[in-house]
């Protein structure tokens, strides 16, 4: 079969911008250096020339005769992709064998004894083979390094040195044709450039000059969450932005027992697995295996999978934590998104990694969206389009199968009582951005039909919420809040603002537990958290009718003013903005110093009219040379005392 036919049976009928602009230069036998971006298909960008090139000539066919090629890998998944692309586009043409660590050496030795064209493997492995001269290289005519900079950060730059230095006599006679691919151009890799690869060496760079960008595929996203609350949310993410059965997710956690711990989480479904060092290497190779079939739509990994790895229809990338190395982040994102297919990336991230999704913001020169948790109806949406389709799916022989059964639990639902003491009361939006309270029975069959609530259960179970449903902040993901947005008619300099607004129809006792406010961009607005049992009070105390200040259920997270997105005390939950104590340090911080040179804050504030929104008790005004205890929190700062108002 002609190499054109095989790439249209991998769905290939154009070449990528790396493949065709690579292509001339290697099939004409000049040595290369490429520079690109993870995810614009490197591999086939130095198979499908030499691949050409090795079957337009003449090739030993003897038993025990040594490779033509040699492909260096750092890692053993990336070997093992590696080989497949090579026997998709060869078939029997060419024999290839991959050799790598984790495994037996016995099957590995024996393929290389037999006679191989081609012999991908990493630098740990060949080395341990040229040792035992089971290996020889004598005969190679083309070398590729894939992902060079990798292996440099792997520590295998003296394997690589030691199998070049081999390959490479001093008179520098019969060199073979060497060509090398990276997403950066470190130290290392241009000194091998230059020590081994011959002068009209050919330059590629397909980044020009911003290695450190991500795929222009990818969308970026940053939700804010605590670790106790991270496991559940991550499974309603994938819920939402995974909803198909085609669609992959992997997910990439700090630790071994990270991902352990994930994967076994009850919120996580059944179609997940752990992949990583501490799973056997013939294990990996069948996890990675399922989870291209589909088999698995989720994979939860550490770095071991972050590069090099080509798995089709990774709609979506999660990271626990924004990785400790810019460039970390670069290719766990660049497991989506990858050749025209779009992906999403989404990192969740505590109040102490602010500043380093900050750093990854400066230098990938990307802009994450913040969002906040997925709502039930989030899930459902993203699920109902696909659910609708796998039921028209079930042929009637089978559903018909299942009519006694269904009839079964129908009756049992008719003949169950009525259990008030479940019905939930939550606040809805209006068509007219008014709010009103809806009464939801879950166990009332008078009011819900047995046959829907029958349905309803089924498709509760299919979403995995089989237990008491939640709502979310979305500010931080925390459980059993709803948000809040107050809309006020003109822009507000200070946070002081919406418990003014918000006095004219709600109770303190409401305001007392009000959290996380922030400002929405522009400062015409105001977010906030209420605890969810709380929402019946709040809404049948407002009237949006009779105001100019609006208050809505808040859906989708608005642009926030930043100052106040990266305010610690939002995750705290302080209502006010204050932190614990002047100093700001969880209450243990030391106050500001004044130019005499004592700590202490250099002024007095007399009572005005914007503190209208704190208690007459609360009322202060601070005074320097005293230590003071903050009445907004536990902390005590120095530098100041509270001088409570009259």
């Amino acid at each position: 079969m002609h190499l054109q036919e095989r790439l249209k049976e991998r769905g290939i009928s154009n070449l990528f911008p790396v493949q065709y602009m690579s292509f001339k230069p290697i099939i004409s036998g000049k040595d290369a250096v490429v520079l690109a971006r993870t995810g614009t298909g490197k591999t086939l960008a130095f198979s499908l020339p030499i691949v050409m090139n090795i079957l337009s000539g003449s090739k030993p066919q003897n038993h025990g005769r040594g490779p033509l090629l040699l492909v260096l890998a750092p890692t053993r998944e990336l070997v093992s992709q590696i080989v497949s692309d090579f026997e998709s586009l060869c078939k029997k043409d060419l024999s290839i064998v991959g050799i790598y660590g984790g495994v037996p050496l016995g099957p590995q030795c024996r393929a290389l004894r037999t006679g191989v064209d081609v012999v991908v493997g990493t630098p740990g492995r060949v080395i341990d083979l040229l040792e035992k001269t089971v290996l020889v290289l004598s005969s190679i005519r083309y070398v590729v390094l894939d992902e060079v900079d990798r292996m440099l950060d792997m520590g295998f730059s003296q394997n690589v040195d030691s199998i070049l230095n081999g390959l490479y006599g001093d008179d520098g006679k019969n060199k073979p044709q060497t060509l090398l691919f990276s997403a950066t151009l470190p130290a290392w890799v241009s000194s091998v450039s230059k020590t081994y690869l011959s002068e009209n060496v050919e330059h590629i760079c397909l980044i020009q000059d911003q290695e450190t960008k991500t795929s222009s595929n990818v969308t970026h996203l940053a939700l804010p969450c605590p670790y106790a609350e991270r496991a559940s949310t991550i499974a309603d993410v994938i819920r939402t932005y995974c909803p198909k059965k085609k669609s992959r997710c992997i997910v990439f956690c700090e630790r071994k027992k990270d991902a352990d711990d994930l994967a076994s989480h009850g919120s996580m479904s059944a179609d997940c697995h752990v992949f990583h060092g501490g799973i056997p290497q013939d294990k990996r190779e069948l996890i990675l295996q399922k989870f291209r079939e589909g088999k698995y739509r989720t994979l939860i990994t550490t770095n071991v999978a972050a590069r090099g790895l080509d798995i089709q229809n990774v709609d979506l990338v999660i990271q626990c934590h924004p990785p400790r190395d810019v460039e970390d982040y670069i290719h766990r994102s660049g497991r989506t998104g990858r050749a025209t297919r779009s992906g999403t990336s989404v990192v969740f991230y505590s109040p102490q990694e602010r500043g380093k999704l900050s750093e990854i913001e400066r230098k990938a020169e990307i802009e994450f969206r913040r969002i906040g948790p997925p709502s039930l109806q989030d899930v459902l949406d993203s699920w109902i389009t696909e659910t609708t389709e796998s039921f028209l799916a079930v042929p009637k022989s089978t559903w018909s199968e299942f009519i006694p059964t269904a009839r079964s639990v129908v009756r049992l639902f008719r003949s169950e009582k009525v259990k008030t003491e479940d019905e939930m009361t939550d606040a809805v939006e209006d068509a007219d951005g008014s709010l009103t309270l809806k009464k939801v029975d879950s166990t009332d069959a008078t009011s819900v039909k047995p046959m829907l609530r029958v349905l309803c259960c089924a498709l509760a179970q299919l979403c995995g919420k089989d237990g008491l449903v939640e709502s979310r902040s979305l500010l931080n993901s925390r459980p059993g809040m709803t948000t809040y947005r107050l809309d006020l008619a003109h822009a507000a300099d200070r946070k002081g603002a919406a418990y003014n607004a918000l006095r004219q129809q709600v109770p303190e006792t409401i305001l007392e537990q009000l959290k996380s406010l922030s400002f929405i961009k522009g400062r015409q607005g105001f977010v906030f958290d209420i605890p969810s049992q709380l929402n019946s009070k709040l809404v049948s105390s407002w009237d949006n009718s009779n105001s100019q200040t609006k208050l809505t259920v808040l859906r989708e997270l608005p642009e926030l003013e930043e100052e106040t997105m990266n305010n610690r005390n939002n995750w705290h939950g302080n209502p006010n903005g204050c932190s614990r104590g002047f100093g700001g340090n969880r209450g243990r911080g030391w106050g500001p110093r004044n130019t005499n040179g004592s700590n202490g804050l250099h002024f007095k504030r007399s009572f005005t009219s914007s503190d209208n929104h704190l208690a007459p008790e609360k009322r202060f005004r601070p005074e320097s040379g005293s230590v003071f205890r903050g009445q907004c929190g536990r902390g005590i700062g120095r530098g100041a005392r509270t001088v409570f108002a009259e």
